[in-house]
C-alpha cells in the first residue's frame, strides 16, 4: 500500500469511528437509563443487561455506520483541504482520482462490513432480542406486582392485589379486569392466587383459588353470566405480542435473513399482493441501507475537498445535511412502496441513485481542476466579504461598537471583554453544531417511525410541522447537556492544542477567569431551561402528544372503551373505575363501583352509570343499574331509571387528579397528582422522583460545563476529536449514575430528592475537586 493511501485511510479511520459512537450514544441516550431501571427495579443479572444491551446494537448501528462513515470522510478530507495538503498533492501532479481511492477502499469495506450486519446479524439479533424481552418480562412481573396497586402493563386487562404473603408469595384478594372484547367485560375476583412461570414452554400463569367470573355485555347489562370455581389458571398474554420465545410459529419479516425473505416472498405470491409488497421492500433494504456507505464515499470525497475553507465544523454540518436528505428519501419511499405507490427497487435505491449522480458530478467537476469553489459560492463570498469590509470600516471609523467598548470602559464593566467575546464565539459555534447534528438524528428516528402512518392517514403537511414544532422543544431539553459537555472539551480542546491556553497563562490570565464566560453561559442555559421545563414543556409535550395520536389514528374517541378508563381505591373496600372526572360539574361518566366482601374478597355488589353527580351531600347515579351478589351464587338485578343518591365519602376533590404523564405537567401540578394518588392507595416514590427531577434536570448543563472544563485542560494538543470520545464516555458515566440512582429512589431505597440529584452532586464535587488541581 503506497503511503499516501496509508495516510489518508489513518486520517479517516479515527473520525469515523468517533462519529460511530457518536451517533450510537445519542440514539441510546434513553435505553441507558431504562437499563438502569432493569437492573435495579427488575433485579435482572448484570450479564442480562449486557445482553438486551448487544442485541439492541445492531438496528441502530446499521444506520450509525453509514453516517459514520460520511463524518469521517468530510472531517477527513476537509481537514487535509483546510490545511492545504489537497493543494500540495495537486502541485505535485498527483489527481483527484488518485486521492480518491482509499476513500473508495475505505468506503468498500465499510460497505461489506453493513452488509453482513444487515443480512446476518441484524435478523439474528432482533430475533434474539423480541425472544430475551419476553424471557425478561415474564420472569419479572411477579415483583412488579405489588399490593393495592393497579397493575396495567398488560393491553386490555388491569390486574389488583387486596395484600400479600411474602413468605409464601401468595396474593390474597386478586381482581382482574379483561376488556380485549371492547363488547365484552370480564372480571374474575379470587380469594388467593399467585403466579407460575412454565420454564419448558416460557408461559406465564396465573393461578387462582375460589374465583368469581363475571361476564356480561356492554350494550345488554341485563344478560349477566357468573361462574364459580374452586380453581382457575389464566394465561397471562405476552406484553410484546410476539408469543413466547419457544412457542412462536413464525418470525416477522425483520428478522427474516435474506434466504427466509426470499422463501416468504414465493409463499406470499399467493397471498395478498401488500404482504408481497412488505416482503420486498425488506429485501431490497438488505442491500440499499448498506450501500449507502458507497453512495456516503462517493459523494464526500469531492464535498470535502470542494470545503476547503470550513474544516471540520463544515464537515460536520454537511454530513448531518445529506444524512437527513438521504434518509427522509429511504423513510419516504419505503412507506410508498408498502403502498404500491412507487416500485420497491425504485423506493428503496432512490436515495443512493441520488448521492451515486451527485457525487460523479461533483467528482468531474474536481477532477476538470476548475478549483475547489462554484462560481455560485464564488459570487456570494465576494458579496458577503464586501459586507464583512463595509462593517469594519464602520467601525474603525468610530461606529457603534466603538462607543458600546468605550461606554463599558466608563462603566469598568469587565466582562465581558475581547477574549471572553473570542472564547464566546468559538463555543456558541461547536454548541450550535452539536445540537444541529444531535437533534437532527432524533428527528430522522422519530419521522422513520411516523412515516407510514403520515401516509397511511393522509396527514396534512402543517400537521407534521406542527408536530415537529412542538416535538422539537422536547429534543432540544434532552440535547442540551451533552451539547454543553461536548462543546466546552472540543473549544478548550482546541484552544489547548493551538497553544492559545498557553499563550493565555503567559499573559498573566488565570484559568478561572478564562472559564467564566463559559460557566455564565451554561449556568444561564440552566436557569432558562428550569422555567422551560415548568412552563414551556409541558404544554409542547402534551400538543406533540395529542399531534402524534393523530397522525397514527389515535384520536380519542366518544365511544366506550374501558381501557381509558381510571382506577381508583376506595376508601372502603371497594373499587371505582371510570372514563372522567368533569371539576366544574362535579361528575364522573361511565363510572362503576365494583363492593367487597371485607373478609373473602368476594363481590357483593357492582354498580354501573353513565354519569354520577355529586349535590354537596353524596353521589347521585344516572341511567345505570346494580346487581347484588348472595353467598349462595345469585345475583339480582336492578336498573336505575330515576337518579339514585348512593352514599360513597369520597368528596369530589378526591377524583380530582389530572390524567397526564408527568412530563405533561408543570411542578405545581405534578404535587398536587402525588397528593391525589396518595390519597387514592397509590404509591408515589417513583412520581415524587420525577417531581425533583424537574429541578434537577435543568442544571445538568452547568454540571456537565463544570466537569468538561477540568478534562479539557489536560487534553493537550488531541484536539476536537478526542473531545469527542472524551465526551462519551462522561456522558455514558453520567447516564449509568443519574439512571441508577433514579431507579434506587423509585422503588425506595432512596430518599427522592437525594435519588433526583445524587448524580448531579457526585459530578459537581469531581468537578471542584479536578479543576483545584489543574495550574491555572
Amino acid at each position: 500500500m503506497k503511503i499516501l493511501n496509508r495516510y489518508v485511510l489513518n486520517e479517516m479511520i479515527g473520525p469515523t469511528a468517533l462519529g460511530l459512537g457518536f451517533y450510537t450514544f445519542i440514539l441510546m441516550m434513553k435505553s441507558l437509563v431504562d437499563l438502569a431501571e432493569m437492573i435495579i427495579k427488575r433485579s435482572l443479572p448484570f450479564s442480562t443487561v449486557m445482553k438486551l444491551l448487544g442485541w439492541s446494537l445492531p438496528h441502530i448501528m446499521v444506520l450509525t455506520i453509514p453516517m459514520a462513515l460520511l463524518f469521517g470522510i468530510l472531517i477527513a478530507i476537509g481537514r487535509l483541504s483546510s490545511d492545504s495538503e489537497i493543494i500540495a498533492m495537486r502541485a505535485l501532479g498527483i489527481s483527484t482520482t488518485t486521492i480518491y481511492r482509499p476513500v473508495l477502499y475505505f468506503s468498500l469495506f465499510i460497505f461489506l462490513i453493513n452488509l453482513v450486519m444487515m443480512n446476518i446479524v441484524l435478523p439474528y439479533g432482533n430475533r434474539s432480542l423480541v425472544d430475551l424481552r419476553t424471557a425478561i418480562f415474564t420472569s419479572t412481573v411477579t415483583k412488579e406486582i405489588k399490593p393495592r396497586v393497579f397493575y396495567d402493563e398488560y393491553e386490555n386487562r388491569v390486574i389488583y392485589i387486596n395484600d400479600m404473603d411474602a413468605s409464601q408469595n401468595l396474593w390474597k384478594g386478586v381482581f382482574i379486569s379483561d376488556t380485549t372484547d371492547s363488547q365484552r367485560q370480564q372480571i374474575i375476583v379470587a380469594q388467593t392466587g399467585k403466579l407460575l412461570l412454565v420454564k419448558e414452554t416460557n408461559q406465564l400463569w396465573l393461578d387462582l383459588r375460589n374465583t368469581q367470573t363475571h361476564v356480561f355485555n356492554t350494550r345488554k347489562p341485563d344478560r349477566y353470566d357468573l361462574n364459580s370455581n374452586a380453581s382457575q389458571r389464566v394465561l397471562m398474554p405476552d406484553k410484546f405480542g410476539q408469543g413466547s420465545a419457544t412457542t412462536r410459529n413464525s418470525l416477522s419479516i425483520r428478522e427474516m435473513n435474506l434466504f427466509e425473505l426470499l422463501d416468504e416472498f414465493d409463499r406470499a405470491a399467493s397471498r395478498d399482493p401488500a404482504e408481497r409488497r412488505l416482503v420486498l421492500v425488506e429485501i431490497h433494504k438488505k442491500f440499499s441501507i448498506p450501500f449507502a456507505c458507497l453512495a456516503f464515499g462517493i459523494v464526500g470525497l469531492p464535498l470535502g475537498i470542494t470545503n476547503r475553507r470550513g474544516g471540520k465544523s463544515s464537515g460536520f454540518s454537511l454530513s448531518i445535511a445529506i444524512i437527513l436528505v438521504y434518509y427522509l428519501l429511504i423513510s419516504n419511499g419505503e412507506d410508498l412502496a408498502r403502498s404500491g405507490r412507487l416500485p420497491a427497487w425504485l423506493a428503496m435505491w432512490m436515495g443512493n441513485i441520488v448521492l451515486v449522480g451527485l457525487g460523479i458530478f461533483l467528482i468531474r467537476r474536481a477532477n476538470a481542476d476548475r478549483g475547489s469553489s462554484w462560481r455560485g459560492t464564488g459570487f456570494f463570498r465576494r458579496h458577503f466579504d464586501r459586507v464583512v469590509a463595509w462593517f469594519s470600516s464602520r467601525k474603525a471609523a468610530g461606529g457603534q461598537p466603538v462607543e458600546t467598548s468605550s461606554l463599558l470602559s466608563r462603566l469598568d464593566v469587565p466582562f465581558p471583554n475581547t477574549l471572553d467575546r473570542y472564547v464566546l464565539r468559538e463555543f456558541i459555534k461547536v454548541i450550535g453544531l452539536v445540537l444541529m447534528s444531535s437533534s437532527a438524528l432524533f428527528l430522522i428516528v422519530d419521522y422513520s417511525a411516523i412515516s407510514s402512518d403520515i401516509i397511511d392517514n393522509h396527514i396534512a403537511a402543517a400537521t407534521v410541522v406542527a408536530y415537529y414544532r412542538f416535538f422539537f422543544i422536547h429534543v432540544l431539553d434532552q440535547v442540551m447537556p451533552i451539547s454543553i459537555l461536548l462543546g466546552t472539551l472540543i473549544t478548550f480542546g482546541m484552544f489547548s492544542k493551538n497553544n492559545e491556553i498557553t499563550a493565555m497563562k503567559g499573559h498573566g490570565i488565570s484559568l478561572y477567569r478564562v472559564t467564566l464566560p463559559v460557566m455564565v453561559v451554561a449556568a444561564i442555559v440552566s436557569v432558562l431551561s428550569f422555567f422551560m421545563l415548568d412552563f414551556v414543556l409541558p404544554y409542547s409535550n402534551e400538543q406533540a402528544n395529542k399531534l402524534k395520536n393523530q397522525i397514527q389514528g389515535k384520536e380519542t374517541r366518544r365511544t366506550f372503551n374501558p381501557q381509558q378508563k381510571q382506577w381508583i381505591f376506595g376508601k372502603g373496600k371497594y373499587l371505582f373505575n371510570f372514563l372522567s372526572y368533569d371539576k366544574e360539574a362535579k361528575s364522573l361518566s361511565q363510572v362503576q363501583v365494583f363492593e367487597f366482601d371485607p373478609v373473602t374478597f368476594r363481590l357483593t355488589r357492582r354498580v354501573w352509570a353513565e354519569e354520577a353527580r355529586f349535590d354537596g351531600t353524596g353521589w347521585v347515579f344516572v341511567n345505570g343499574w346494580i346487581r347484588s351478589f348472595s353467598d349462595d351464587g345469585t345475583s339480582s338485578y336492578s336498573p336505575i331509571y330515576t337518579p339514585l343518591r348512593l352514599q360513597y365519602p369520597e368528596r369530589p376533590e378526591y377524583f380530582a387528579m389530572e390524567s397526564k404523564p408527568p412530563e405533561q405537567m408543570t411542578f405545581a401540578q405534578l404535587r398536587r397528582y402525588i397528593q391525589d394518588l396518595r390519597r387514592s392507595g397509590y404509591p408515589s416514590d417513583e412520581l415524587m422522583v420525577k417531581l425533583y427531577q424537574k429541578t434537577s434536570w435543568p442544571f445538568i448543563s452547568l454540571i456537565m460545563a463544570a466537569i468538561a472544563l477540568p478534562f479539557s485542560f489536560r487534553m493537550g494538543k488531541r484536539g476536537a476529536l478526542y473531545g469527542v470520545g472524551l465526551a462519551m464516555f462522561l456522558g455514558f458515566i453520567y447516564l449509568i449514575l443519574f439512571g441508577i440512582f433514579t431507579k434506587f429512589g423509585e422503588v425506595g431505597n432512596l430518599p427522592s430528592l437525594l435519588s433526583a440529584w445524587s448524580a448531579n452532586i457526585l459530578f459537581g464535587l469531581a468537578a471542584v475537586y479536578m479543576f483545584l488541581r489543574v495550574e491555572t
